[in-house]
C-alpha cells in the first residue's frame, strides 16, 4: 500500500488534500486512482489509513478511514553527527540513515570539510535533507521523521555534546584502536555517532572530542568513506542495542 506524508495533523474521517508534492508523486509516479487504498503519516507516530475519493488536475483528495499506532520505530536513540560531504554523499547518509532508524541528523562542517555553504544555499539543502529523510520514511515504513538539524560550526559541537551528557559517543576514525567489540554488553540509553569528513578529523578536533568522554573507534583493517562508516555502525547498534535480528 502506497504510502505518503501530510505535513498538517490527520484524524478520523477527516477528508484532506495532499499537498502538491505528494500528489504529483501519487500522480505521475504511483499512478493512484480514486478509491485506491493507501496510508498518510505526518511524524506522530501512528499511520492513517485512508482512500482516495477524488482527484483534480493537480491534488488528490483523501478520506481518513482508520489510525493504528506504528512500532516500525527502533527502541534505541541514535543521534548522528555528520560531516558534511558532496551533495550525493549526504544526500545516501541521510536516506540510509533514516532507513535504519536513526532518531536525529546533525551536519557538521569539520575543518577538513570540502564543501562551504553559505547561508541561502545551506538553507535549501536543509529543506532538501528533511524531504530526502521524509522519503525514506515514505518508503521504509516510518512514521516518526528523524529531525534533521541546521549545520554548525565544528567548534559549536562541545555544546551539543554536554546537551547530550550520559549518552554513550562514539568517534569513527581509522586510526583509533578501540573497536565495535568492546563497546558495553548492555545499553539502553542515547548513543551519539561523530563521523568526518573525506580526510577524517584533524588531531584537535579527535582531542576535543575525547576531552568530552567520546570513545574513538574504529570498525575493522579497511578504511571506510565518509558516506560509508555512518551506515555500518548505525547497523552493528541496531544488531547489538536494537531490532536487528
Amino acid at each position: 500500500m502506497y504510502r505518503f506524508y501530510h505535513s498538517n495533523s490527520l484524524d478520523l474521517n477527516q477528508i484532506i488534500i495532499l499537498d502538491e508534492f505528494a500528489s504529483h508523486h501519487a500522480l505521475r509516479v504511483m499512478r493512484v486512482k480514486v478509491n485506491d487504498p493507501l496510508i498518510l503519516f505526518n511524524g506522530d507516530g501512528f499511520e492513517y489509513k485512508g482512500q482516495v475519493n477524488g482527484i483534480n488536475k493537480k491534488t488528490i483528495n483523501v478520506e481518513i478511514l482508520s489510525k493504528e499506532q506504528n512500532d516500525n520505530e527502533s527502541p534505541i536513540s541514535i543521534n548522528l553527527f555528520q560531516s558534511i560531504s558532496s551533495n550525493e554523499k549526504m544526500d545516501m547518509v541521510i536516506q540510509k540513515a533514516t532507513e535504519l532508524g536513526v532518531s536525529s541528523i546533525q551536519p557538521i562542517f569539520s575543518s577538513r570539510s570540502t564543501i562551504k555553504l553559505s547561508l541561502d544555499r545551506t538553507k535549501k539543502r536543509l529543506l532538501h535533507w528533511r524531504q530526502v529523510a521524509i522519503s525514506a520514511c515514505e518508503q521504509s515504513g516510518r512514521s516518526k521523521i528523524p529531525i534533521i538539524k541546521s549545520p554548525i560550526l565544528f567548534d559549536q559541537i562541545a555544546e551539543e555534546i554536554k546537551s547530550l551528557k550520559g549518552s554513550l559517543s562514539l568517534v569513527l576514525h581509522p586510526d583509533n584502536h578501540q573497536q565495535s567489540s568492546n563497546l558495553p554488553k548492555d545499553y539502553s540509553g542515547d548513543i551519539n555517532i561523530f563521523i568526518g569528513p573525506e580526510g577524517g578529523f584533524n588531531k584537535d578536533e579527535i582531542l576535543l572530542l575525547k576531552q568530552e568522554n567520546c570513545i574513538n573507534m574504529q570498525l575493522g583493517p579497511r578504511i571506510l568513506r565518509t558516506e560509508t562508516a555512518p551506515l555500518a555502525i548505525i547497523a552493528i547498534l541496531q544488531y547489538k542495542y536494537g531490532d536487528f535480528a
